[in-house]
């Protein structure tokens, strides 16, 4: 999580000044909640990869790159969201949700086993249709998604 570490050196007041895809430069708020505590952690699926665990030791949540004045921003879901949205968005077990995009896509971590797992964003996503699946583990995405400062890069090979 070196990427979120430097991303979190850089912050000013929970502030960045980005330049977003279309050449706008903005100045968006970034929060992290509290670490989760053991028990929180317990709750988790079994599937659960190492590197969100990681994460959620360090920050039961986040909120990525959010406009002061539009929102939006990447919701990074804290325990109680991963399990609150498995059941909302009807997760086959071995899929994991992760957060919530811009504008609202789903973004769920498919966990093959305990050394594979997969990123898959959508609107509503199938969990058939491999378009939807990125070639990239919670590691690397979550890395490139801070190092394209928010954009959802991966719509840059979908078009």
């Amino acid at each position: 999580m070196i990427a979120l570490e430097a991303l979190k050196s850089r912050l000013a007041d929970n502030q960045l000044k980005v330049q977003r895809e279309e050449g706008d430069v903005d100045t968006l708020r970034f929060s992290f909640n509290q670490p989760a505590t053991e028990l929180e952690i317990k709750r988790l699926p079994k599937r659960t990869p190492e590197a969100m665990i990681h994460f959620l030791n360090m920050h039961n949540g986040a909120q990525l790159f959010v406009h002061p004045t539009y929102g939006g921003g990447i919701q990074l879901f804290s325990v109680e969201e991963i399990n609150e949205y498995r059941e909302v968005w009807e997760c086959p077990e071995q899929f994991i949700p992760v957060g919530a995009g811009i504008d609202g896509e789903w973004i769920v971590c498919e966990v093959v086993n305990e050394h594979e797992n997969y990123i898959w964003v959508g609107e509503f996503l199938t969990y058939e249709d491999d378009i939807e699946k990125l070639p990239m583990d919670y590691t690397r995405w979550l890395d490139y998604l801070i190092v394209a400062q928010g954009a959802h890069f991966w719509d840059w090979f979908r078009r």
